[in-house]
């Protein structure tokens, strides 16, 4: 199930964000950057902004975590897959809690050795559970999504990631019955966010 599936990731990316902090713990970060390699096997963790669009009571603001693995076989292109938990948006009478996981293509334009632009789309499958006046539901799907950034090294291995998602959630009014009675419970999702990258 995707419930399961989810969880499986969660705990690969967990263990590879660890992997990360005991890298930096025990190498340190190099203040130099002399002969930046940006191709190989990274991971991250970021934390955003974002702002909700949809039905009135889900129009919302969220702080946002994910957290990211990806491998750069190539000086441009590179596949990334995160987890990202969306938090929960609408009030006490009618609510819904949103996460999801991603896989994207991404492309990079490096200017120069420290700073690179870049632009990724792919898919999200995310999982929503609802709440509205005591009732609970729960619905999911899988959507494209399309962003674009900039990273900047902060050393050999570390970089400063700035990124900008939008993500389209479009719901099954099969699926959700009740709750799709009414308003149009679609949701825009944009996601600026700041990370730290660790290539190894």
């Amino acid at each position: 199930t995707f419930k399961h599936f989810k969880e499986k990731i969660m705990n690969t990316l967990k263990q590879s964000v660890a992997a990360l902090s005991i890298a930096l713990v025990a190498g340190g970060v190099q203040a130099e950057t002399n002969d930046v390699d940006h191709q190989g096997v990274y991971v991250g963790a970021g934390y955003g902004f974002v702002k909700a669009e949809g039905a009135d009571e889900f129009d919302d603001d969220n702080d946002v975590g994910r957290v990211y693995i990806g491998g750069q076989f190539h000086q441009i292109v590179s596949i990334e897959g995160s987890y990202i938990d969306f938090g929960k948006y609408g009030d006490s009478a009618a609510n819904t809690d949103i996460d999801g996981l991603t896989l994207a293509l991404k492309a990079g334009l490096p200017l120069g050795e420290y700073v690179t632009l870049y632009a990724l789309g792919g898919s999200l499958w995310w999982d929503a559970d609802f709440k509205a006046l005591g009732v609970n539901g729960d619905a999911d799907g899988q959507e494209f999504f399309y962003g674009a950034g900039a990273s900047f090294a902060l050393s050999e291995s570390l970089d400063l990631r700035l990124e900008y998602n939008r993500f389209d959630l479009e719901f099954d009014r099969d699926e959700i019955g009740i709750f799709g009675a009414g308003d149009d419970l679609d949701t825009e999702l944009d996601y600026a966010s700041i990370g730290l990258q660790y290539t190894f």
